[in-house]
């Protein structure tokens, strides 16, 4: 019989499981090739390009600001 911290810890390794393998399908599919031979990722339409230490970089939102207190 499972005690409720064996359940709880087999429930996060499945749920960090899952999580893993949908980032990993994720970034292969931003970083996919396409016809051109550019990444998928410098098609995306709310995605700018920036030059980052001589590297063209894509970035796709914004970066979160702290909230002032």
């Amino acid at each position: 019989m499972e005690t409720s911290l064996e359940r709880d810890l087999r429930q996060w390794r499945e749920n960090r499981a899952r999580e893993v393998d949908t980032m990993a399908t994720l970034s292969s599919q931003l970083f996919a090739k396409s016809a051109n031979g550019k990444p998928s990722a410098w098609q995306v339409p709310g995605g700018r390009r920036v030059s980052v230490k001589g590297q063209d970089v894509v970035v796709l939102a914004k970066r979160k600001r702290r909230l002032s207190s």
